[in-house]
């Protein structure tokens, strides 16, 4: 791993909490609630998992922001594995995330097409030798999902109140995991996996880059307390902030001139 430095970007946004102030059922519950999530006994499982790792990572951070910030130089080896715990949690949520927003968009689209009732049926066939509580659970939404069809607003509220977030995590993902820039396989990503001690909160800090330009940057914290605000802030951004966003995060060398970055849909804690 390449050596971890400090950086001192101006802060912007309200100051974190302290690890000490955060409960670790706040993320548990903000994941399970997003629509279908917590119907899943086993994506709650991993609910739990995301947030108990989260709650002890924290205070690793505050550890490496205190020496940070007592200029005592870095501790190599706690900041290595600081850096390796991120990028594990960082995974694991992405693929929480993923599973989630994948099982959702079918049930969109099979509400499009006529196909709840089917799927549900044929969900439900299971003899009682083949007992899936995955399957049942997903099988017993799909019927309350019928009963109610307005279940479906909801999940196409939460698609877009996770879309930034997914987005920026799916990036992230694909630089630490393949080596590569999201969208564009062929191109290799900027320093895959080095990270930079967050002066605020300790947190690993991450650049979001293209081939060309530095779009974003990004903590582990920062998608931590993300993940957190989904469980009190309902705002949901609209398609055309969400197209913009997207437009930003996939543009090309030609795209820079006379434009300016989007205004970014909040994903921080309220």
């Amino acid at each position: 791993m390449d050596e971890i430095e400090d950086h001192t970007n101006e802060h912007d946004h309200p100051m974190p909490r302290e690890p000490e102030e955060i409960d670790v059922h706040e993320l548990d519950q903000a994941l399970r609630g997003l629509t279908l999530l917590g119907d899943d006994h086993y994506l709650g499982m991993q609910a739990t998992n995301v947030a108990l790792v989260d709650s002890f990572i924290m205070p690793m951070e505050s550890e490496a922001r205190a020496y940070r910030s007592a200029d005592e130089g870095i501790d190599v080896g706690h900041a290595m594995l600081l850096n390796a715990l991120s990028q594990q949690w960082l995974f694991a949520v992405y693929e929480l995330l993923r599973t989630w927003r994948e099982r959702v968009k079918d049930v969109l689209k099979w509400k499009v097409n006529g196909g709840l009732e089917l799927k549900a049926a044929t969900l439900e066939k299971s003899k009682p030798s083949e007992l899936n509580l995955g399957r049942s659970a997903f099988a017993r939404a799909l019927r309350r999902i019928i009963a109610d069809p307005a279940i479906t607003n909801r999940i196409e509220d939460d698609l877009a109140r996770t879309h930034v977030l997914f987005r920026q995590l799916e990036f992230l993902r694909v630089a630490l995991a393949k080596h590569e820039i999201s969208g564009r396989p062929k191109l290799f990503a900027r320093a895959p996996g080095y990270a930079r001690i967050d002066i605020w909160t300790g947190s690993m800090s991450y650049e979001l880059s293209n081939d060309f330009a530095i779009l974003d940057e990004v903590t582990r914290r920062s998608f931590g307390d993300g993940l957190r605000a989904l469980g009190t802030d309902r705002t949901v951004p609209t398609k055309e902030t969400l197209a913009s966003y997207d437009a930003f995060m996939a543009m090309r060398p030609g795209d820079l001139s006379g434009h300016e970055p989007p205004a970014r849909p909040s994903t921080s804690e309220k």
